[in-house]
């Protein structure tokens, strides 16, 4: 079974996909197939914003699989390690990412998403020179697979690592790529995260109407799509632009939406960007006591995705960049 050859069902029509999924799970079955079934689901669940519900069916999978399953174990892998990676549980995002990778063998596509995955905890560290590194093999990688969905992915993540360095021509560049990519995708995924990069963009390049006009429809297809975690993202940058634009009330109601979605989420990565501005924000209107309780907020979600890290295992993966 190859990754290539997967539905697209379980991020194109999530809802329809479990609902066939749990039919099928009613009959009997052999235990390998039984699996691949639960790691559909949990896929699917992960696209519906149900992360519990979907680890829950990762680990029964989990259960049923023998040591010789590794494309299954795989797949099972990389789902969990998205679901830790969204909620800031960067220790077992590590350590889920780091067990797919061997087991992805010749399997380009897996291999890109274990690559990728390696690079979004550098990024999440503070560590964007190493993220682009393992960007760039995710990225070849994804190539040979010829799978656009994830070449877009991947493209974003540049994009994101890009950001972080303070490089805006070259995010320019890469949301170019990115945007060639979405358009031959099915269903169009990552449109309103794109919106968002290209909104930050344009604020770098103080063409703060058209930052504007992108996050409302960053809003507007987050919205459309159910996808909370760019809304917060949208929401963020929003509060940032309109504090540029000298609106302190507007930026407040925006950063505190955004708080909202992300306190609801448990995504404590965005929460730590959430309250780093409100903490800037209420310094400047001279609210010190709420700047200071945003502060101590900042650092107590720090500490939290910071926990349980493997300093050894990051010391590697952070500066030296991919061996792969």
């Amino acid at each position: 079974m190859s990754f290539a050859a997967e539905s697209a069902a379980w991020y194109l029509q999530p809802g329809r996909q479990l609902a066939e999924i749990d039919r099928l799970l009613t009959r009997p079955e052999a235990p390998q197939l039984h699996a691949a079934r639960l790691i559909e689901r949990g896929r699917c669940l992960e696209a519906l914003w149900q992360p519990q519900s979907a680890l829950n069916a990762y680990a029964e999978a989990d259960g049923l699989l023998g040591s010789g399953d590794t494309v299954l174990r795989c797949r099972l892998q990389l789902g969990a390690a998205a679901i830790h990676y969204a909620h800031a549980d960067y220790a077992a995002a590590l350590q889920a990412w780091q067990l797919a990778l061997p087991l992805a063998a010749n399997d380009a596509l897996a291999t890109s998403e274990a690559l990728l995955g390696l690079g979004r905890v550098c990024q999440a560290l503070g560590g964007a020179d190493a993220a682009l590194g393992y960007n760039a093999s995710a990225l070849s990688a994804a190539n040979a697979a010829g799978d656009s969905r994830l070449q877009a992915m991947v493209a974003l993540n540049v994009v994101a690592s890009l950001n972080a360095l303070g490089r805006y021509d070259e995010m320019a560049a890469t949301l170019a790529d990115a945007a060639r990519l979405i358009a031959a995708t099915p269903g169009r995924p990552f449109e309103a995260e794109w919106q968002v990069y290209a909104a930050i963009v344009a604020q770098a390049g103080n063409r703060l109407r058209e930052a504007g006009r992108g996050l409302e429809i960053a809003l507007a297809l987050a919205d459309g799509a159910n996808n909370h975690w760019v809304r917060a993202f949208a929401l963020l940058q929003l509060g940032r632009l309109r504090a540029r634009l000298h609106d302190g009330r507007g930026a407040l109601a925006a950063l505190h939406a955004a708080r909202e979605i992300g306190e609801a989420m448990g995504i404590a990565h965005t929460l730590m960007d959430i309250h780093a501005q409100l903490a800037r924000i209420n310094e400047a209107q001279g609210n010190l006591g709420d700047a200071l309780e945003h502060c101590k907020l900042h650092h107590q979600y720090y500490r939290w995705a910071h926990e349980g890290l493997n300093r050894d295992l990051l010391a590697m993966l952070v500066p030296a960049g991919p061996t792969h």
